[in-house]
């Protein structure tokens, strides 16, 4: 690594988004980036590669094909650099397992020189007299500080587990986050009563994972305080919103408005899958056949409000919950609890030094601009952290590479990858219905 050069940009963290920027980056000629991660190689959300779990997106919704459909990076051509193309196309599954998602991922990284593991950033710093950005990285192995140069910051840091603030003193072996769950799982069922938080496809996989070892347990129940345990909504029309035309419509809302769309969303971006929702129903329904006196739930409406540990009994647990419709209070206990209640952004503590230069909004947020920047001069840009500005396509892996085709243009001040528009049937706004009179 040269510490003197001055990049065009650094990327910090190396998550599936940041992974795509590189590798869309890579054939881009005299473009000099650097990305590091503090992880010491790349796993994606590694405590729930279930064996079953598959992706919500389809296998062209890889880490470029969306943006540069030549690009040696695809996951079709990592197929057939494996020798499991023609197999791949007879199994005709459009929704590959995320096992085989990350072992991709893991594949593209191995192919990119620039990426760098086992460094954490501890801080980044602008130097006005030459415009740059200082980006400090501590190397985990030798524990030795070294200092980077970019004129241009991509933040790739991901999401933290978000726990409910009743449950965060307790997070212990037997009360975990979703995220932990692989790490976890046969600790927890060596407990005979297990009980998950969560109503979407994390909640929804473990659930069904469990459920297959019905050996293993006398109690097993999934709690959500949605209404229902929604199906994603994979409509055609539903799909259109996927898309660079809706992120424009939603961006031209005010924030208030957005706030109101999204609360409406759920079923775009945190519904279950229709086929893992048939298979936890045909477990079920084996289930009740094989073992009638199992106690075997799945409870909607219900929000929790205090959980603890029996004082003569520290390995029960002991849970309250509100029934949202019910109006009224109940009580449940269980010996192990699976957190699924998703992840939150958190602003990373390294870009303190550069608050003063980022845009925030009146909720405290990153006021992010359209073309993914958080500040006026646009040189720190963010992914997966503009929910609240660009809509539901944020979290999506479908639309990284779209979005990192925006980023990589605005660097390059100029198109140098197409972004499609105008490609829905939809009009999402009133512009191309204003009639002359």
């Amino acid at each position: 690594m040269k510490r003197q050069t001055v990049h065009d940009l650094i990327g910090i963290g190396i998550g599936p988004f940041n992974l795509g920027l590189a590798a869309l980056a890579h054939d881009i000629p005299n473009l000099k980036t650097l990305f590091f991660d503090k992880q010491e190689s790349f796993n994606w959300h590694a405590g729930m590669l279930l064996d079953n779990a598959r992706l919500q997106v389809p296998f062209f919704a890889d880490l470029v094909t969306l943006s540069d459909p030549r690009s040696k990076f695809s996951y079709l051509n990592y197929k057939h650099a494996r020798g499991r193309l023609i197999p791949f196309g007879i199994h005709e599954k459009y929704y590959i397992l995320r096992k085989e998602y990350n072992e991709y991922c893991r594949w593209v990284a191995a192919q990119l020189s620039n990426l760098h593991f086992g460094c954490a950033c501890e801080s980044v710093r602008f130097i006005k007299t030459n415009k740059i950005f200082e980006v400090t990285i501590k190397e985990n192995s030798s524990r030795s500080t070294l200092k980077f140069y970019a004129k241009r910051i991509v933040l790739g840091v991901g999401n933290v587990p978000n726990i409910p603030s009743c449950a965060l003193p307790l997070i212990s072996e037997n009360i975990i986050h979703s995220s932990n769950f692989l790490f976890s799982k046969e600790k927890l069922l060596t407990k005979r009563k297990i009980t998950i938080l969560g109503s979407g496809q994390s909640a929804a996989e473990i659930f069904y994972d469990i459920l297959q070892e019905s050996d293993r347990f006398d109690q097993l129940y999934l709690f959500t305080r949605a209404p229902d345990f929604f199906p994603m909504d994979y409509s055609r029309f539903a799909l259109e919103k996927t898309s660079p035309d809706y992120i424009d419509y939603f961006f031209s809302l005010s924030n208030n408005k957005k706030k109101e769309v999204l609360n409406r969303q759920n079923a775009l971006y945190k519904g279950i899958n229709f086929s893992l929702i048939a298979d936890i129903h045909d477990s079920l329904d084996a289930l009740r056949l094989m073992h009638p006196l199992k106690k075997i739930g799945l409870v909607t409406s219900s929000e929790l409000k205090e959980i603890s540990l029996l004082r003569d009994s520290p390995d029960k647990i002991k849970m309250n919950f509100y029934h949202q419709e019910m109006e009224k209070e109940f009580k449940h206990s269980t010996e192990s609890v699976i957190l699924a209640t998703g992840y939150k952004y958190e602003t990373p503590d390294f870009l303190q030094p550069v608050k003063e230069l980022i845009r925030w909004n009146g909720d405290g947020l990153y006021d992010v601009k359209r073309n993914y920047s958080i500040d006026n001069n646009d040189s720190i840009f963010i992914q997966n952290a503009e929910l609240h500005t660009h809509g539901f396509n944020a979290p999506d892996l479908g639309m990284g590479p779209f979005r990192n085709a925006v980023i990589l243009n605005s660097i390059l001040g100029k198109e140098h990858f197409k972004t499609e528009r105008n490609i829905v049937f939809q009009t999402f706004g009133i512009s191309e219905l204003e009639m002359e009179e």
